[in-house]
Parts: structure tokens; C-alpha cells; sequence
């Protein structure tokens, strides 16, 4: 199409936010029909972690995708780039590893070739350390056009910049909102009958155990519920099997595990309520609440719990009733949402209007000006 060539470049393909949308971007341009591949920088972190490289297995194949891993020393990762650009003359880069944008950018230059390098932050500056947020900010020079996956991430970044006299003056680059999407082929819509709902709702929680995306919440609302009128489901990449066994102990069968599979495997069902209560400390003044997960429950009917003040990016799902705002310090304030939650039903329209404004098509589309 219009003559695109397309080069998508991320740090490594383990389970997660920024590596589904990697793939998702190269499931959409493969059906555009325009050409692209995905290389990644750390072969080793991909495949010592549950990953997408051995879960895509199928549709890769189906697709013949083009997945190359690179060689880890930034020395050979330089040169394979200036290979790379001088046999595929890409037109673009979509460029989500900012640690690769320098070596992405000399490359250019020694190849003699003029690739467009879309970088796309996917991390808030507050989630970095002071030393490695300033790298994060010099390596954003390097691109050649910039932005932040949510509202949450501009703001965040341009305050850092504008609070420190030496930061505003030397990194004069500012990122724009550029929206994450979802490929929704691999999410096909649901017909789910809400009129039989087996049990009691059920809260979900997807992603990584780790402690800012506060999955130990869930637990507590479950502790909180005396009668014992909720359950939860815990989907995560990988899990320590004495945390389950210790939680297996207190909740019983009130609490599922999901080990190691993709949200498309995963059998969700009437009266789901989906929990992101994202939590960055008390020294953050933005939050970003909208994870890829909560995209993905959008797509299929199903609300999502989040951290007040984190919607900005996606006003749209607000109003369909898929975003439900939430101060978790406030027992009101989550009884309420949770009951508005538990409420909730997503007509077809609803979820055909999510949908069509969560698509991975409007992502490349915008991106690449096709």
C-alpha cells in the first residue's frame, strides 16, 4: 500500500503491554497488505520469560510473519541495522524500544537511507529512576517524530521538562498523544447472555504481579466481602506456586489462577468485572489507568474498574459505561463503582462503537498517514 515498508523495533517479545501491541501492529499492516517485520533487541529476555514468540506460534506461521531476533551487543545491533535499512529500504520504524532510538537514528545515517522512526513512549518518566528517565530523555532526540501512548504520559514528561531550567532548555522534543489499539480479530465479539449469570461476579485481573499495577487490591476486596459475593480470577504471564497455594488456603475456590496464556484463551463470562487498580505512589502527579488489558475487556463488553484521574486518553469508553473511575482509598467510592459495575451491560452498539474507536487499523492508519 503506497509503496509503505514497515519496521517495527522493540526491546524483547515477552508477555506484555507494550510486546502485544508490537504484534498487533504487524497483525493489521500484514493484512493491509503492507510489508513489515518486527526485530527485537534481547533475545535472552524473551525466551527465559513466558512469551509471545512461542504463544504467536500458529498465527505466525499461518501469516509467514517476519519475526527476527537481534544479536544482543549494541555494537552488532548497529551494524545489523545498517544492513537491515540498506535490503529493505523501510519507509518507517515503529520504534518501541527508546533505548534503540540512537542506534536506529546513526544507522540512518551510515546507511544512507531515510526511514521515518516513529518512537512511542509506553512507560510514564515517574516509573523510571531519576538517572534512567534522563537517558529516556536524550534518547527521544534521537527520533524523528515522538509521542506518548496516553495524556498521562505527556503531561508527565513535558512537566519533568518544564520544572528543571537545564531539562527545558537542552531536550527541546515533546511527544503528542498517540493512542494504543487492539487487533480485534484475535477478539471476536461475544454474544454473552446476561440474563444467566453463574456464581458470584467474578473480579478479573490481568497483567504482571507487580506492585505498582496493586494486584493485592482484589485480594483485599475479596477479605472485605463477608458474603462472600465475590470471587476473582487471576491471569497473569507466570506466578509462584507457594503465593497460590498460600491464597488457595485463605480464599478456597473463590480465587482461579491463569498461568501463562493470552486474554484470547481465557473463558470470561457474564457478570466479569475487570480490576486495573494501578497505584504509582504518592509522589506521582499523573496517572495513567488505561492499560492494553482494559482495551481488550472493552472489546468484548466487559467493564473495567480503574484509578481515578487515569482516564484522559479514552473519554469515548468513559461515556460507553467500559471505564468506571475509582478512588481505592475510598470504601464508598468502591462499593459504588462496583456496584454501577455490576449494573453494567454492554449492548452490540456499545461494544461495536468500543471497538471501532479501540482498533488497531485507526493505530497504523494514523501512524503511518495511510
Amino acid at each position: 500500500m503506497l509503496g509503505k515498508r514497515v519496521l517495527i523495533l522493540v526491546d524483547n517479545l515477552r508477555m506484555g503491554g507494550i510486546q502485544r501491541l508490537a504484534l498487533d501492529q504487524l497483525f493489521m499492516l500484514s493484512d493491509l497488505e503492507i510489508p513489515a517485520e518486527i526485530h527485537s533487541r534481547q533475545l535472552k529476555a524473551t525466551t527465559d520469560n513466558p512469551n509471545f514468540l512461542s504463544l504467536e506460534t500458529t498465527r505466525n506461521a499461518e501469516r509467514k510473519l517476519s519475526i527476527c531476533s537481534m544479536p544482543e551487543s549494541r555494537t552488532f545491533q548497529f551494524l545489523y541495522l545498517i544492513r537491515l535499512y540498506r535490503s529493505r529500504d523501510f519507509t518507517d520504524v515503529i520504534n518501541l524500544s527508546l533505548g534503540g532510538t540512537v542506534l536506529l537514528q546513526i544507522a540512518k545515517i551510515f546507511s544512507l537511507r531515510r526511514p521515518t522512526i516513529h518512537t512511542i513512549v509506553e512507560q510514564l518518566p515517574t516509573l523510571s529512576a531519576p538517572t534512567q528517565r534522563y537517558k529516556r530523555f536524550i534518547y527521544s532526540c534521537f527520533s524523528d517524530r515522538l509521542y506518548g501512548y496516553s495524556q498521562a504520559v505527556v503531561w508527565d514528561w513535558n512537566f519533568r521538562l518544564d520544572h528543571n531550567p537545564l531539562s527545558r532548555f537542552l531536550f527541546r522534543k515533546r511527544p503528542t498523544v498517540h493512542r494504543n489499539g487492539v487487533y480485534l480479530e484475535r477478539l471476536p465479539m461475544r454474544k454473552i447472555d446476561h440474563s444467566v449469570q453463574s456464581g458470584p461476579n467474578r473480579l478479573v485481573f490481568v497483567g504482571r504481579n507487580v506492585g505498582w499495577k496493586n494486584p493485592e487490591l482484589v485480594l483485599d476486596l475479596l477479605r472485605s466481602d463477608p458474603d462472600k459475593a465475590l470471587s476473582a480470577l487471576i491471569v497473569v504471564p507466570i506466578i509462584d506456586e507457594s503465593y497460590v497455594d498460600s491464597l488457595t488456603t485463605e480464599f478456597g475456590t473463590r480465587v482461579e489462577f491463569i498461568v501463562g496464556k493470552r486474554v484470547e484463551d481465557v473463558a470470561f463470562r457474564s457478570g466479569d468485572i475487570h480490576v486495573y487498580p494501578v497505584d504509582y505512589g504518592p509522589s506521582a502527579k499523573f496517572t495513567e489507568s488505561v492499560s492494553i488489558n482494559c482495551l481488550e475487556m472493552a472489546c468484548l463488553g466487559i467493564p473495567s474498574l480503574v484509578t481515578q484521574y487515569g482516564t484522559d486518553t479514552w473519554p469515548e469508553l468513559v461515556e460507553l459505561g467500559l471505564l468506571v473511575e475509582v478512588d481505592w482509598n475510598n470504601r464508598e467510592s468502591i462499593q459504588s463503582s462496583l456496584l454501577q459495575a455490576m449494573k453494567f451491560q454492554a449492548s452490540e452498539a456499545i461494544v461495536s462503537r468500543a471497538r471501532e474507536v479501540i482498533s488497531i487499523r485507526r493505530n497504523v492508519s494514523e501512524l503511518l498517514s495511510i
